[in-house]
């Protein structure tokens, strides 16, 4: 699909006559790495920028070389110098890191580093956030990014949206925010509505392709999402916000910042609210969202206290349409789902981040966090007259002449999720080695209720449950991950990860089917980067990952009245065997190569990728109740393709962003089975060989190319995409 999208912002500034120019680039005094969104200012006026990715900035208006350049940075100290003095210097400003960071203080170790980290990533900062943000949710944001789609259920970004990597959908795609792993642990989904608002209170996104770090939950197969949150501000601030937009879209929001309070203390807040009719028919949406963090900064630890979430409600828009509703601009906007499918949610995440510095070479990071999830969503049981007794009335004992019709389902959930995520970082003479631990535990509880139906027997309780079962994971991982200068131009990384994940599944209510089921991983991955000169670097690197399939794959017991049983071996009389799983664990073979070419006007970057499967997990050609793929091994398959990444400086005024991505995805052996009838009638199964199938949900080819400038009062921004 092709869209074009133009985006016009005002800026809240005064046009500046130019007189005098003053460019530079701004570096890390130690690393000598480009620091972006510096803050560039000519001393007592309000002229100013900030730099680029690459450090770079330009000033120019009406001051002289009598002036002082003011360059500052969160976390180093501010340093001021004479224009004239700096016209005649090498034009590279310095800075020195200070005791105290005013930003997350887990970012070193967990974003890879362009020239060092052998792997193929982007990065959008919050100058570019401000700049671009509106309401879209995290998918919709990312989808302008190499190798990155994403869809909406509802139309307009807001609400259930979906984000793939290289075609690898979210599931498969390790989503981190602050270092703290998010992805759901029963069904690896990331619910992006249930953290609404989150891009408003981000510092920094960088999103890696491929086989991701394992210092950060389970290591990714499609590719890895981390986001930085809590923008600090150096300097006292408030902000009120409210935007309008197409299907009755609204949103209003405020955010404070106490700037540095006595050298020590520093305060984040954000309030918000976002409103929408959807584009689809009965697609609302009513979100809230808050956002807190307070920080202390001392000489050698550093903590920060977040909390961040928000209760949502939302009319659900799950089922997809046929193609020829596509064509039709009225019927596109079409909701088989119907007005009383609606859902509530709250899921508050509580974060303490500390950072303890042992000496100038080695310092801790622990993160302890807490998460509570709570709600329900209602959605049509018509369907369920076809089931014989799937509501389970005639087994408890109600009228069985009584067959409920017209039937609404409330399934519910409670959830609570915590763990502790502890790092050693010793950054030695000729590199950074770090290595840590994760522990997570993981437990849930889930029901379904009759929330409405005709013909119902009358001693039927509102709270009547006919299904119920608790979930649980014990996720235990090790890591350890080194960074080595072997020489000036040349870096090797070497990492591993042991991990343990334990699902668990009991109190399951009717049937009984309670297990357990284990596994222990090990993940290696290994890198080098050669460092031509300060413009060009190549890397190439390989992994290994094996990641264990959802809990639903193994038994989805929410349906366990509709036929579900459990995926696992059984004997003669029907019993299970819990130690042999009929679905397995999917391996992956990563290996990459890249290069990279850096310079004032022009960025590019190329890399290639070969990914080989043992066992993956793919699309069967089927749906669930809930439009979702129906998802089972295959023996072996491949992904391999190419992604190239440009910027072009066409003036100081104008950019011109390329990417693409082109990738052939198949199965190179496998075989489903489907249930079928012979000649005469009677039911089969019938095995159909898939090899050499393309994979379903993996686009062949993505294009975006972006012109993004300034003129004046306006920034602008034309987006095509393939």
């Amino acid at each position: 699909m092709k869209k074009i999208l133009v985006i016009l912002i005002l800026i809240n500034s005064l046009a500046i006559s130019q007189s005098l120019k003053v460019s530079g680039k701004v570096v890390d005094g130690k690393t000598g790495l480009p620091l972006e969104f510096a803050n560039v200012i000519i001393v007592n006026t309000q002229i100013g920028t900030s730099t680029d990715k690459n450090g770079l900035f330009a000033v120019s208006g009406n001051y002289s070389d009598k002036d002082s350049l003011g360059v500052s940075f969160l976390g180093y100290k501010p340093k001021k110098i004479l224009i004239a003095d700096y016209q005649i210097s090498d034009k590279l400003v310095q800075l020195e890191i200070v005791d105290y960071k005013l930003k997350s203080i887990i970012v070193n170790g967990i974003i890879a580093k362009e020239g060092i980290t052998p792997s193929s990533f982007s990065k959008i900062n919050r100058k570019e956030i401000e700049e671009n943000y509106t309401i879209q949710d995290v998918p919709e944001y990312l989808s302008t990014l190499p190798s990155v789609t994403s869809y909406s259920e509802n139309g307009n970004g807001i609400g259930y949206n979906y984000l793939s990597i290289r075609g690898f959908d979210q599931r498969r795609i390790s989503i981190s925010v602050n270092g703290i792993p998010q992805n759901d642990p029963e069904d690896h989904n990331i619910y992006w509505l249930d953290m609404p608002d989150l891009l408003e209170s981000t510092e920094l996104v960088q999103v890696q392709r491929g086989a991701g770090a394992g210092a950060i939950g389970f290591p990714s197969i499609g590719g890895s999402i981390n986001i930085i949150t809590s923008p600090f501000s150096d300097k006292p601030n408030f902000e009120f916000g409210a935007s309008v937009g197409s299907y009755n879209t609204r949103k209003y929001s405020a955010k404070f910042s106490s700037g540095l309070i006595d050298n020590k203390y520093s305060i984040y807040a954000k309030l918000s609210k976002t409103l929408s009719d959807g584009y689809r028919d009965n697609s609302w949406v009513d979100f809230n969202s808050y956002h807190i963090s307070a920080a202390r900064y001392d000489k050698n630890i550093t903590t920060q206290i977040n909390l961040f979430g928000g209760p949502v409600s939302d009319g659900l828009a799950f089922y997809g349409l046929p193609k020829a509703f596509i064509k039709d601009k009225d019927l596109r906007k079409t909701n088989f789902v119907l007005p009383r499918e609606v859902e509530e949610f709250s899921q508050p995440h509580y974060e303490i981040l500390n950072e303890i510095k042992l000496s100038n070479d080695l310092k801790i990071n622990n993160a302890v966090f807490l998460v509570i999830g709570k709600g329900y969503f209602d959605y049509d049981g018509s369907w369920s007259i076809y089931y014989d007794d799937y509501f389970r009335l005639k087994e408890n004992g109600f009228d069985s002449t009584h067959v409920p019709t017209n039937s609404l389902i409330r399934a519910e959930v409670n959830n609570v999720q915590y763990g502790v995520i502890p790092k050693l970082t010793w950054e030695h003479a000729n590199g950074t080695l770090i290595s840590g631990l994760e522990y997570r535990n993981h437990r849930s509880k889930h029901w379904g209720n009759i929330r409405f139906a005709e013909n119902i027997p009358n001693d039927v309780p509102q709270n009547y449950q006919y299904y119920y079962y608790e979930g649980g994971k014990n996720i235990v991982n090790f890591f350890i991950n080194e960074n080595y200068n072997l020489t000036e131009n040349l870096n090797l990384l070497g990492e591993v990860q042991l991990s343990y994940h334990e699902y668990k599944l009991f109190n399951e209510k009717y049937l009984g089917n309670d297990f357990s089921i284990d596994g222990l991983y090990l993940n290696p991955r290994i890198g080098a980067n050669y460092k031509f000169d300060n413009s060009i670097n190549s890397y190439v690197s390989f992994a290994k990952v094996t990641r264990e399939p959802r809990l639903k794959n193994y038994y989805d017991a929410a349906e366990s009245s509709g036929g579900a049983t459990p995926q696992f071996e059984s004997n003669l009389n029907g019993v299970y065997d819990f130690n042999n799983p009929l679905v397995k664990p999917e391996t992956m073979y990563d290996v990459e190569v890249g290069a990279r070419y850096a310079s004032d006007r022009f960025n590019f970057n190329l890399n290639l990728f070969y990914m080989l499967f043992n066992d993956e997990i793919v699309s069967q050609g089927q749906l669930d109740r809930f439009g979702q793929p129906i998802t089972g091994n295959v023996d072996k398959s491949i992904h391999t393709g190419i992604e190239i990444e440009s910027n072009v400086k066409i003036t100081n005024n104008i950019e011109f962003i390329f990417n693409s991505g082109f990738s052939k995805n198949y199965i190179s052996n496998g075989s489903t089975f489907i249930n079928s009838t012979d000649v005469e009638g009677n039911e089969i199964v019938r095995e159909i060989d898939l090899t050499n199938n393309s994979i379903a949900g993996f686009p062949s080819l993505t294009v975006n190319a972006i012109v993004r400038g300034s003129y004046h009062n306006f920034d602008y921004q034309i987006t095509g995409k393939y």
